[in-house]
């Protein structure tokens, strides 16, 4: 009778382990795939949006080409400063779109800046560096990069001042 008993129960212990066998294994590999299959394809940058990259880059914006020689008016309106270049680092194509598209705002606060400038004040290195970081400021906003967009804004200013002159 024990021996009847033993022999039925080896049939179901092989059953049983049989069929733990067949799930367990499919899903051991299955879990394995799923978690190192994306460390062998890299990972998925389809749910990024393109227009703002993970890290900024640094691109090359031109506001006032090299030699057009633009003229903003001076604090008190007797003196002129001539700009012969300007141009801007920027961290994303999205921003170097947005200064070609927003040009005549970007102009229009230059001109607000350099109204607010004397001649004494953009003859000095500190007030060069303070009239750079207005720009910076100024361009990121009118563009709409502030904040945590900032870094991929405006990142240096690039003026060339051609001359100075007085009007009459």
């Amino acid at each position: 009778m024990a021996e009847e008993e033993r022999r039925e129960e080896e049939p179901r212990r092989r059953g049983v382990s049989s069929l733990i066998m067949s799930i367990v294994i499919p899903l051991i590999v299955s879990l394995a795939v799923y978690f190192l299959l994306p460390m062998f394809l890299g990972t998925n940058q389809g749910g990024q949006s393109e227009s703002t990259p993970s890290t900024p880059v640094e691109i090359k914006a031109v506001l006032i080409q090299p030699g057009e020689n633009k003229t903003f008016l001076l604090k008190g309106g007797r003196d002129v400063v001539v700009i012969d270049s300007l141009s801007f680092t920027v961290g994303s194509d999205t921003c170097r779109a947005a200064i070609a598209e927003k040009e005549d705002e970007i102009m229009d606060a230059l001109m607000m800046i350099f109204l607010s400038k004397e001649k004494s004040e953009l003859s000095t290195v500190p007030g060069l560096e303070l009239l750079k970081r207005q720009i910076r400021e100024a361009v990121n906003t009118i563009t709409g990069f502030v904040g945590d967009r900032e870094k991929y804004g405006v990142l240096n200013v690039y003026l060339y001042i051609k001359a100075f002159a007085t009007t009459e």
